[in-house]
């Protein structure tokens, strides 16, 4: 490695470690770190902005206020009430209200911390009726929001098929989020027999915090004009064709339909733009600037000849998981996450018959691993807890969390071995 290349991967690990030690965002570091690279390499400013991730940006934020106007309008209340209401008495399918609802909206393009703030309070509130369901009621809220964020629509997904677009990799970007669905769904259903079983030896019967199940029932605001909640409605149904069927853009498309619904009812756009998930911006146009410079010094290129040279496949594929899911416990953002290690899987596997299976086996389980009570969606849950249960929670989570980093890409390395690395 050369001097450049061998400092661009110091910084990255320098910023990986202050982004988990500091809880500093790991954009706001990747850019500093770009800064120091770009003095030291002599590369030109231009090789920075060029590697920003425009399209990226414009997705993230056109999604989250076409989503604002979804809840501004009371529309979204009304999808969620209507569905509570279809369950009615039976209290098991209540994880699935939730995961299905968390993954509609997950999938749909919402960045997966906004379902997961605005249905778990909701989730405390109707968990109070059926005593001892709190914990799995909520784990399938999260399981949905983040681990259906596979979807192409979701900055998530969008990430990981740019990122494969850069190095000429395709897939089929469908075909991972139901891979998602199928594994997410899986191990919400084996945890709801797990949970069912501790909870009738008394081990996870606890209940929600009474302060939170209040602010839950507040949370659930009616629709305060009709015709903005069908015109959002409306909105959204036309930009899902939109990108579906006529394949286009996800972010302008997204901005068009807000940009609409903001001339023809004028909502608050101080309550629009808070909606914005600012944070997520800045994380993923700082770290995939600073990757985008590693490639353009030949960092990337370094790293796969000198691993490439001394591991077999198999060992890179469990190697690249196994990393993926620790790092997803301990770094606050999947999507950071993410963001790092697949450059590697694409650049190890792009020309692998099961390169669509490795990318599934390494991204799919990240999902999974934002229970860990570290994370926001996490503590959102532990706080929304009883008070005098709370320690208890965050061990059963963590726990968790920790079993299905230890069992699920182990599960899914298995397919592209038996496939054909």
């Amino acid at each position: 490695m050369t001097i450049p290349q061998t400092l661009s991967l110091a910084l990255l690990i320098i910023v990986l470690v202050l982004a988990i030690w500091k809880k500093v965002n790991i954009g706001t570091l990747s850019l500093g770190a770009a800064f120091i690279l770009v003095l030291v390499s002599g590369s030109d400013a231009d090789d920075i902005y060029a590697a920003f991730p425009a399209s990226l940006v414009v997705l993230i934020i056109g999604v989250s206020l076409m989503f604002s106007h979804l809840e501004l309008s009371g529309a979204i209340h009304w999808v969620i009430e209507g569905a509570f209401r279809v369950v009615g008495q039976r209290r098991k399918l209540i994880p699935w209200v939730g995961f299905v609802l968390g993954g509609f909206l997950s999938t749909v393009g919402i960045f997966g911390t906004g379902p997961v703030a605005i249905l778990v309070p909701l989730i405390a509130f109707i968990s109070v009726k059926y005593r001892g369901t709190y914990l799995i009621n909520a784990l399938g809220v999260i399981m949905g929001s983040i681990g259906l964020g596979m979807s192409p629509l979701n900055p998530t997904g969008a990430t990981i098929r740019q990122l494969a677009a850069d190095a000429g990799v395709t897939y089929p970007v469908w075909g991972l989020w139901l891979v998602a669905v199928v594994v997410t769904a899986a191990a919400l259903a084996v945890l709801q027999v797990v949970f069912g079983v501790l909870g009738r030896r008394g081990k996870m019967l606890v209940e929600p915090q009474a302060a939170q199940v209040e602010a839950g029932r507040d949370s659930r605001k009616g629709v305060q004009t009709p015709a903005y909640a069908v015109a959002s409605l409306v909105g959204l149904a036309v930009f899902v064709v939109c990108v579906v069927a006529f394949r286009l853009d996800v972010g302008l498309t997204s901005m068009a339909v807000a940009a609409v619904l903001q001339l023809a009812f004028r909502p608050s756009q101080k309550a629009m733009f808070a909606q914005v998930p600012w944070g997520a911006v800045l994380l993923i146009g700082g770290l995939l600037t600073y990757l985008g410079l590693l490639r353009s010094v030949g960092t990337i290129d370094s790293i796969q000849g000198a691993i490439g040279g001394v591991a077999s496949g198999a060992v890179l594929l469990f190697a690249l998981a196994y990393l993926t899911a620790l790092l997803c416990n301990v770094e606050s953002s999947a999507l950071g996450v993410l963001s790092m290690t697949m450059p590697l899987v694409f650049g190890f596997f792009a020309d692998s018959p099961s390169v669509f299976w490795v990318v599934a086996a390494v991204a799919v389980p990240s999902g999974l691993m934002v229970m860990n009570p570290i994370h926001i969606a996490g503590t959102l849950v532990v706080g929304n807890a009883e008070e005098e249960r709370q320690n208890d929670v965050f061990r059963i989570f963590m726990a968790t969390s920790l079993g299905l980093t230890a069992v699920v890409p182990g599960l899914l390395g298995l397919i592209p071995l038996a496939t054909g690395l």
